[in-house]
């Protein structure tokens, strides 16, 4: 059975802060953070910018913390105007801006604001391919990682030494050496998401959170009151649909398996991921040309347009009128429906590792997106 954080009497909620926290109460309560100051300059970039600021951090315990804490999120604007969604998080104590992210798995942020004692290698080099076709590498290090002022733990994460475009789009958002998600409006990516097949670098940071605060979780991305929740009581998600998640050959857990009807166009099933970090509506990835689409090479769009849509996922439903919708090539193996920031304005999503379970709540059936 979960065993809330805030219900373990032998824990004290202060156990679990590196610091004395007396603001951190019923209420907004603002941290102190640290703002980082210089310039950054990536290898073989002549392209050189401020390292994006932290806002203070701050916290919220919802009904004395019996309901769960409440971490506010920040919309911010980067890559064509779109908008992305970002929390302060300390890396060894150094507070550093990074983008939220509910589609990929650990915590990625470029090598230059990494802390020194993070230099040791803790893995190989891996790469990580974004919907815009930019691509970031680089290698596997340990460093203490921290939230809210909780206590650091040490977690395997990627050092980006490298950002640039695919060889099929020169002239993608990472055309001058960064993104809004690495040097632009953020330091990288704070991935709170399941494992996917092509995403296993990095350690999940809010299961590694102390007290199993970060085990069950859920985000709401509305750009209106954007947060994300940690150990939200029943009572909170009770309105919630589950669904179990999906279970890799070596036990990790994964997103479920849902469908999406296109239209007239095409019915599609595969895991359904649920990205604050894609900007996009409704992306399909294959690695099947449906048969009213044109071929393409691995990662270049085969169609774009706007239709109607329907997804479910077990016994949940949601509908969009007119939503654009992606359909993408990819490698063999890569089979997934993605469903972007965009059209998660009216979604909560909740993770549930605990259970192994994801729940979603809409607060509408139906979505028009039609002028």
């Amino acid at each position: 059975m979960f065993s809330s954080f805030f219900h373990s009497r032998s824990h004290p909620v202060s156990a679990f802060f590196s610091v004395a926290i007396p603001g951190l109460r019923e209420g907004r309560t603002r941290l102190a953070a640290a703002a980082i100051a210089g310039v950054v300059s990536l290898s073989g970039c002549a392209v050189s910018f401020p390292v994006p600021t932290p806002p203070a951090t701050e916290a919220k315990l919802i009904n004395n913390g019996n309901d769960g804490v409440m971490i506010p999120l920040h919309v911010e604007r980067a890559d064509q105007d779109h908008a992305r969604l970002g929390l302060p998080v300390q890396l060894d104590g150094k507070s550093v801006y990074v983008a939220l992210d509910t589609g990929t798995q650990g915590v990625r942020v470029l090598s230059s604001v990494l802390p020194r004692q993070g230099d040791a290698s803790a893995g190989s080099n891996s790469t990580l391919v974004f919907a815009n076709n930019a691509q970031v590498s680089g290698p596997s290090v340990s460093v203490p990682v921290s939230l809210i002022g909780t206590k650091s733990v040490d977690l395997t994460v990627q050092a980006v030494n490298d950002v640039h475009c695919l060889s099929i789009d020169k002239k993608c958002v990472a055309i001058d050496g960064y993104t809004g998600e690495f040097g632009w409006a953020f330091s990288g990516l704070y991935g709170v998401g399941l494992q996917q097949p092509d995403d296993s670098c990095c350690t999940q940071p809010l299961r590694a959170l102390p007290g199993n605060l970060g085990q069950r979780y859920f985000v709401r991305s509305s750009f209106d009151n954007p947060f994300l929740l940690l150990s939200p009581s029943d009572t909170l998600t009770k309105s919630f649909t589950m669904a179990p998640m999906s279970v890799s050959k070596d036990g990790e857990p994964q997103w479920p398996v849902g469908c999406v009807q296109v239209a007239d166009k095409m019915r599609y099933c595969a895991p359904v991921v649920f990205s604050t970090g894609s900007t996009g509506m409704v992306r399909i990835e294959t690695d099947t040309v449906p048969n009213w689409v044109d071929d393409a090479g691995d990662h270049a769009v085969m169609k774009q347009g706007n239709f109607d849509v329907a997804l479910g996922i077990g016994k949940w439903t949601h509908r969009y009128d007119s939503a654009q919708v992606t359909i993408v090539k990819k490698p063999a193996g890569i089979n997934r429906i993605v469903i972007g920031l965009m059209a998660m304005q009216k979604i909560d999503v909740l993770i549930d590792f605990p259970h192994r379970q994801v729940g979603l709540r809409a607060s509408v059936e139906n979505e028009r997106f039609a002028p």
